[in-house]
């Protein structure tokens, strides 16, 4: 196993080659976890990883959770082996279904990597610009380039952390990556109280993601990203500790206390000086099986090239065996407020379904 420091991303970011997961101890990959949780993106070029073995080894790091699906479940007391009531039956548990979250739930199946695993519980997820038979496409984010963008970054118990395998025609294709925490540190102490103080108002904007994105696409987007308005602290912590931005341009709206003008030339200052070669660096893809495994919290991420065919598998979760009890916010209301809704989760995953949230 091989270890060198990524270009770009400030002081983080590692490329770990010639991992044998044929042969690899639990203790190993565990120690690579710590590792990931210290540089904040960790890709495994060129990897022998099969679809099952790669969510068996990403549960071992933390619990699989997707709030929109957990929503979903929650609301109609679903379970994994009942989830496909929804698309046919009227009322659930009592509840009256309703269509939208139909609609919602039918595209979301459609992603859900079942098929490839053989599984009727995984949490793999497919990301392609396939369709199916029916028009109907068959990944998230099916079309095009996806903007700087962290993941249910409109929520507040959103999931710190999202690995990407790449699986099929993804040379030619790139996934970004930038980092937060450099810049954060970089500037004056006066400055980063100021952003210490920071509260965001986060809302979902159509296309503002992946321009011209399919409707359908664009609405599992909303539920995954910023299902309502919502207020939220712009400095946080990241699992491995680490102090930086929770800064995804794709749904910060205003800063409150300031007028919109005085908010975009915040945000302008901001991405000017945030959006530089020093802390982004593009993984253009020099093979079909790269995996790579980056926080959700103080990290955004894009994508360039996007080729029709091209396929990854996805999870997105939480660090819930490398770093337990972790909060990312600083100060309450939110920080209470997150311990008692992540119990909430916790208690209805450990009563309804096989992995946490799903």
């Amino acid at each position: 196993m091989k270890i060198s420091k990524i270009p770009g991303l400030g002081r983080f970011g590692i490329y770990i080659d010639d991992v044998d997961f044929e042969n690899i101890s639990d203790e190993e990959w565990m120690e690579i976890g710590k590792l990931h949780l210290d540089s904040l993106v960790t890709i495994l070029r060129d990897v022998k990883l099969p679809v099952n073995e790669y969510e068996r080894r990403m549960k071992q790091w933390g619990s699989p959770r997707s709030l929109s699906v957990m929503n979903l479940f929650k609301k109609y007391n679903l379970t994994p082996l009942t989830i496909q009531h929804i698309l046919s039956d009227d009322i659930i548990n009592g509840v009256p279904v309703d269509d939208i979250d139909r609609k919602f739930l039918k595209n979301v199946l459609n992603v859900i990597a079942y098929e490839i695993t053989n599984n009727p519980h995984t949490t793999v997820v497919k990301v392609t610009g396939k369709h199916r038979p029916d028009g109907s496409p068959e990944g998230l984010f099916a079309e095009g380039e996806l903007l700087w963008h962290s993941n249910e970054s409109g929520n507040l118990e959103f999931s710190p952390a999202v690995s990407l395998l790449g699986v099929e025609g993804v040379v030619g294709s790139a996934t970004g990556f930038l980092t937060t925490a450099d810049w954060y540190e970089k500037q004056s102490e006066s400055f980063r109280s100021e952003l210490d103080e920071m509260i965001l108002q986060h809302q979902f904007t159509p296309g503002k993601i992946n321009p011209g994105l399919r409707e359908d696409q664009d609405h599992i987007i909303n539920r995954n990203m910023c299902p309502a308005p919502i207020e939220l602290p712009l400095v946080i912590k990241s699992p491995g500790g680490i102090k930086g931005l929770h800064y995804s341009v794709n749904t910060i709206n205003s800063i409150k206390g300031m007028s919109q003008e005085d908010s975009q030339k915040m945000f302008d200052y901001i991405n000017k000086t945030l959006f530089v070669d020093e802390y982004t660096y593009d993984h253009w893809y020099k093979n079909d099986n790269d995996l790579c495994l980056f926080d959700n919290s103080i990290t955004l991420h894009r994508r360039l090239g996007g080729i029709t065919n091209r396929m990854c598998y996805r999870i997105q979760y939480v660090y819930d065996q490398l770093a337990p009890g972790w909060n990312p916010w600083l100060s309450d209301p939110y920080a209470s407020n997150y311990d008692k809704i992540v119990k909430e989760i916790e208690a209805f995953a450990s009563k309804n379904l096989t992995v946490n949230g799903y």
